[in-house]
């Protein structure tokens, strides 16, 4: 059977570079760093005081009263980004009613858990809101969006931590492929940035402790550092067949054309240091694609600035790429945004979708000293007038998941 090929029709990004694509585009060429000192709440108490918040968000901009009260933020958030993308890709609400909904989000409703954890400690719990438990769960980001927008398609949460949103982007890749469906709505979302989330991320220290130079903390590959920052937001998809975005004469930003998953099999929470799992994944997503490797003009990679992470990728990148190493362009943009955990491949996604559609590749930021290991080229100012016709999306996370994913500009589509 002939598979179908797959198109972006329709983008929407909460981030914390911007809400707009006219945001996100000018802080990516700018290097404009999203990490700032937490204002969501006070952690002056706390061992790091900064993350990767989306500040420019406002609910009230996209949401009436009663939903923002009833829904966590990740929820809030993934909501937006799809009312953003709906709007942005033109698509009717009627061709919509047979959408599928795919969304991924790794920890949930942690914020909603928090509070509702110390109100009823203080209060007992006939003052827990009968909300609690739907605004905590992850599926319930999908489910608003299919109650939203009226669709009858699949609608389900994919959760595999930091490779959640990127999964759920597969996933929906796949399915419109086989034919299952012609259009889908997909992403991820996260809001982890809580008390609780920098407590447990820094006990396990993961996190970097710059307090004194927050811009200057999130460091993929680079020698000096020390751990990633906590960021958040959501971006949502609209994915379909290039058959029906024919039809409707759809904008296309990028096709998608090979996806990759596989498994590091080796420790919870540390990469595997052979990168096999990473190695495997961007190995399916090439085959998948039926593109030759010298082909990649750039990955946007995982690295979130980790000593292990940063260094497995790295290693597992030197393999696949072999002799193209020093001609291969990689960074990863969570230098500005921090990594917004589930929701980083989804966000991603959207980074890559903007470079292709637009023509550039964002200088690497905060790579002054790049770790041995990282034998590849870094995007400099000259790489802002580039037009890349390739880019490689890594997404990885807790539990080992690794996966790939290959978007390819939409040239005479």
């Amino acid at each position: 059977m002939e598979r179908k090929r797959v198109v972006i029709t329709g983008i929407g990004a909460i981030t914390p570079i911007g809400i707009t694509s006219e945001e996100i585009e000018r802080s990516l060429k700018e290097s404009r760093s999203g990490v700032k000192s937490i204002s969501l709440f006070d952690a002056d108490d706390l061992p790091v005081r900064f993350a990767g918040e989306a500040s420019g968000f406002k609910p009230e901009d996209f949401l009436d009263a009663k939903e923002i009260r009833r829904n966590d933020r990740f929820i809030q958030m993934c909501l937006a980004a799809t009312d953003v993308a709906v709007r942005d890709s033109g698509v009717s609400l009627d061709r919509l009613r047979d959408a599928g909904v795919a969304v991924g989000v790794g920890l949930g409703g942690i914020s909603s858990i928090e509070e509702a954890t110390l109100e009823f400690e203080k209060t007992g719990p006939r003052r827990v809101s009968p909300f609690f438990i739907p605004s905590i769960l992850a599926n319930l980001a999908s489910g608003n969006i299919s109650i939203r927008y009226r669709t009858k398609g699949a609608n389900f949460a994919v959760s595999s931590a930091c490779a959640s949103g990127s999964q759920a982007i597969g996933h929906a890749y796949r399915e419109i492929q086989v034919g299952r469906r012609d259009i889908w709505i997909a992403g991820g979302a996260e809001a982890p940035i809580t008390p609780l989330s920098i407590a447990g991320f820094s006990s396990a220290r993961a996190l970097s402790r710059r307090n004194d130079n927050p811009t200057a903390a999130s460091r993929p590959f680079d020698q000096d550092r020390d751990g990633f920052v906590l960021g958040e937001g959501a971006a949502t998809l609209i994915l379909e067949s290039l058959d029906s975005a024919r039809k409707r004469d759809a904008k296309i930003y990028a096709e998608l054309v090979g996806f990759g998953i596989a498994s590091d099999g080796y420790h919870m929470t540390e990469p595997d240091p052979n990168g096999d799992g990473a190695f495997l994944a961007m190995e399916e997503a090439l085959l998948d694609s039926g593109l030759a490797v010298h082909a990649i003009h750039y990955v946007n990679a995982h690295a979130t600035g980790t000593p292990l992470g940063d260094k497995a990728e790295a290693v597992a990148m030197e393999r696949i790429f072999e002799n193209q190493m020093p001609s291969t362009l990689v960074s990863s943009t969570k230098s500005l945004t921090g990594h917004p955990c589930g929701a980083a491949g989804a966000i991603e996604a959207v980074f890559c979708s903007l470079m292709l559609e637009k023509g550039f590749l964002p200088p690497a930021f905060n790579l002054d000293r790049p770790g041995p290991e990282f034998q590849f080229k870094s995007p400099g100012q000259a790489e802002l007038h580039i037009q890349p016709k390739v880019i490689m999306n890594n997404s990885f996370g807790f539990g080992g998941i690794n996966t790939s994913m290959i978007l390819v500009r939409a040239e005479g589509l």
